[in-house]
């Protein structure tokens, strides 16, 4: 997939302003940068949830899903786990089919087949982010878009999160664009990092190569941010 010359205007205010990126396939991207930076409005233009300028191209944008930060928000309350996974199959799909894929789903993101009977209020914070994993793998996307989807676990329930993504990278070869605000966590599961900054793309590269000799001030800032990224 590859983004050129994107740009979101809030009236006079520009949110994103001609920012051109690749994610190449089978890559894990990570989008950083501080709280108003403008990753999350990126990851929003991508997925075609908010009117833009530029292009998007190399994808079709109905292959693109999404998982936002708050998992709780973005499931329906009234519906079964099973059911809000079972949306994302198509209704095409037969009911003992859905059964059965549901179940693969779940076992895919390390839920028991059981969760499916449960309801999101019964589910633990990061349990609800893994079913919201599933319902967007269950459209059987070509690129997953990841919104600060750890930003508000504790240190034990991120881990676990992340390893998830990486074993689903590792194993269904997907792409992602991966944002957060921590170029800690960037660096566990990415291949590439992009730095933004006021809506413009400071630095790019290999994560390597970026954390380990920055070339912005203001990547130089966030790795200050996290002494033992700076110090590694």
């Amino acid at each position: 997939m590859k983004i050129s010359e994107l740009t979101v205007r809030y009236g006079r205010f520009t949110a994103v302003d001609s920012l051109s990126l690749e994610v190449p396939a089978g890559s894990v991207v990570g989008l950083v940068g501080e709280s108003g930076s403008g990753k999350s409005t990126v990851a929003r233009a991508v997925a075609g949830l908010t009117p833009c300028r530029g292009t998007v191209t190399g994808i079709d944008r109905a292959r693109i899903q999404m998982v936002f930060q708050d998992p709780y928000s973005s499931l329906n309350p009234r519906m079964t786990v099973g059911a809000s996974i079972a949306e994302g199959l198509g209704p095409q799909v037969r009911r003992a089919e859905r059964t059965a894929g549901v179940a693969r789903l779940l076992d895919l993101v390390a839920l028991p087949a059981a969760a499916a009977d449960k309801y999101p209020r019964e589910l633990s914070g990061g349990q609800r982010q893994r079913v919201a994993v599933a319902r967007a793998l269950a459209a059987q996307p070509e690129l997953l878009i990841a919104d600060e989807i750890t930003s508000a676990m504790d240190v034990s329930v991120q881990g676990a999160v992340l390893n998830l993504i990486r074993d689903l990278r590792t194993e269904l070869g997907l792409s992602m664009l991966f944002i957060s605000h921590n170029l800690a966590v960037v660096r566990y599961v990415a291949d590439i990092v992009a730095v933004m900054r006021s809506g413009r793309l400071v630095e790019a590269g290999p994560v390597d190569e970026v954390i380990g000799s920055p070339q912005h001030d203001y990547t130089r800032a966030l790795l200050d941010a996290v002494p033992r990224l700076a110090h590694s």
